[in-house]
C-alpha cells in the first residue's frame, strides 16, 4: 500500500485478488485500454505534449474512432496514464538519461470513480465495458479490507485492473497531526533501528531489530549469481528466474519493513510521540565494489517511507533531521571526532556511549535545537546504564515460512 497526499487529501490504494478468473469481455477492455495508452503516447511524443488535458485535445476524436467499443471514461483514463509516462520519459531525458520511448507492456486498466460501482458489503464491483455490456468482479475479502470497506469516512478513489487483482483506493482528509508529548529518535542501520525514547525529561534507549533483511538480500542475491552463471547459455531463461528471485526476495523484505514500521508506529501512537527519522536522501556509497552493493541493497529509503506514509494516515508527526556527522559529535561538548572505527563512541570529555545510540540523540537535539520535536528537554546522561527497550523483536514479531528454501533464517 502506499499513501499520496494531494492538497491535503490521503490516497491509499489496497490490493484485493478476484474470487475467479476474470471474464473475457474484461480481459478485452485491459487489451484495448493498453493499446489505448501505447498509441496515445506516441501521440504525446510527436506533439510534445505531456498532460491528460493537452492529449484529449490532439486526441481524443481519432481514438473515439478507433476504440468504438470502449466506455468513454475509460479512453480519457488512458489518457492520463499515458500522460504520467511522458512526464517521467521528460524528467528522465532532462537529466540526460538515454531511455527508450516508453510503453505499457502488461495488461492493465484504470477507471475512476465515477466509472465503477462497488458494493463495499458484498465486495463485488460493477465495471462498465460499453454500452450496455457490465462485468462483475468479485473480490476476496478479509478481515483487513473490511477496515477499509467498512470506514464510513473513506471515499472511493481510482480503480486499477490488472488480469489476477485489483487496487482499489480510498481517500480521506489528512488528520492533524497530534501535539507531541514526548519523542521518539531513530537512526537507521543495516539490521536495526536505534535510538532514544524522551518522556518528560527522562530518556531510555530504545531499539527495533530486523538482523533477518540482510541474510534474505544475500541469499537471493548469491541465488541470482548462481543462476546467471548456470544459464548463461539462455539469456530468457536466466532473466525469467532471476525476476522470480528478486519478486520473492521484495515480497519478504516489504513483510519484515512493514513488521518493524507498524511496532515504531504502535509504540509512537500509544505515547504520542514525535518521530524524528534522518534525512538520506542523496546518500551515494563511495567504497569498495562489495560495500557499495551491500549499501545499495540496505532499504533505508524504503523502511523510511512506509513509516512517513503510515504516520500521516495516523496523523504522528514525523521530522526529518540531516544525519551529518551525527555519530561523530559528542552530544556533550560537540566535539567531532574524525575517525568512526569502533562500535563504541568516546570522547576526550568522558563521554561514552553506543554509537548508533549517540547518533540519535544528536538527531533529537537537532529537533529539539530547531523547535520541530516540540518543547520537550532531556538529559543525554540519564539513561546510559538502563536497560534497552525493544520495539520490534523478530523472533516473535515475523511469521515463520516453512519450506526448504528458508530453514538457515527461519524465524518461529
Amino acid at each position: 500500500m502506499l499513501v499520496i497526499v494531494k492538497d491535503k487529501m490521503l490516497i491509499k490504494g489496497v490490493v484485493f485478488y478476484l474470487d475467479s478468473e476474470l471474464p473475457s469481455e474484461a480481459r478485452s477492455l485491459l487489451e484495448d485500454f493498453r493499446l489505448a495508452v501505447n498509441n496515445a503516447i506516441r501521440a504525446g511524443l510527436q506533439a510534445r505534449v505531456t498532460s491528460r488535458n493537452a492529449l484529449c485535445k490532439i486526441a481524443y476524436k481519432d481514438f473515439r474512432q478507433e476504440h468504438p467499443r470502449m466506455y468513454s471514461q475509460h479512453l480519457v483514463s488512458a489518457f492520463e496514464v499515458a500522460g504520467s509516462a511522458l512526464k517521467n520519459h521528460r524528467r528522465r531525458v532532462r537529466k540526460g538519461a538515454t531511455c527508450r520511448i516508453p510503453f505499457v507492456k502488461r495488461l492493465m486498466m484504470k477507471a475512476e470513480n465515477q466509472a465503477y460501482k462497488l458494493d463495499q458489503k458484498s465486495g463485488i464491483i460493477d465495471l462498465p465495458i460499453r454500452a450496455g455490456c457490465h462485468v462483475e468482479l468479485r473480490l476476496v475479502v478479509s478481515q483487513f479490507h473490511r477496515k477499509y470497506l467498512d470506514d464510513t469516512a473513506l471515499a472511493l478513489g481510482s480503480l486499477t485492473v490488472l488480469p489476477d487483482r485489483v487496487i482499489v483506493t480510498f481517500r480521506r482528509d489528512a488528520p492533524e497531526p497530534f501535539v507531541p508529548e514526548s519523542a521518539l529518535s531513530l537512526d537507521t542501520n543495516e539490521r536495526s533501528l536505534d535510538g532514544v525514547f524522551v518522556e518528560g525529561g527522562v530518556a531510555k534507549a530504545v531499539k527495533a531489530e530486523f538482523p533477518e533483511v540482510a541474510i534474505i538480500q544475500h541469499l537471493h542475491h548469491d541465488r541470482r549469481k548462481r543462476l546467471q552463471k548456470k544459464k548463461a547459455h539462455d539469456r530468457r531463461t536466466s532473466r525469467n528466474l532471476c525476476r522470480r528471485e528478486g519478486t520473492r526476495e521484495h515480497r519478504r523484505v516489504d513483510y519484515r519493513l512493514h513488521q518493524v514500521a507498524n511496532s515504531v508506529l504502535k509504540f509512537a501512537e500509544e505515547r504520542k510521540s514525535a518521530i524524528v527519522l534522518e534525512d538520506l536522501k542523496g546518500m551515494r556509497p563511495k567504497r569498495s565494489k562489495e560495500l557499495n552493493r551491500r549499501l545499495s541493497m540496505w532499504p533505508r529509503r524504503k523502511l523510511h517511507q512506509i513509516i512517513e506514509y503510515k504516520a500521516q494516515w495516523k496523523g504522528i508527526p514525523v521530522v526529518k533531521v540531516d544525519p551529518r556527522n551525527s555519530s561523530r559529535t559528542c552530544p556533550i561538548c560537540g566535539k567531532i571526532q574524525y575517525s568512526r572505527m569502533g562500535a563504541k563512541f568516546k570522547c576526550v570529555c568522558g563521554w561514552h556511549m553506543d554509537r548508533h545510540i549517540n547518533a540519535s540523540i544528536n538527531l533529537l537535539q537537532t529537533a529539539i535545537s530547531k523547535g520541530m520535536a516540540g518543547g520537550l528537554w532531556f538529559n543525554p546522561g540519564a539513561f546510559q546504564h538502563d536497560a534497552m527497550m525493544i520495539l520490534y523483536d523478530p523472533v516473535t514479531g515475523a511469521r515463520s515460512e516453512p519450506n526448504g528454501t528458508s530453514g538457515i533464517f527461519e524465524v518461529t
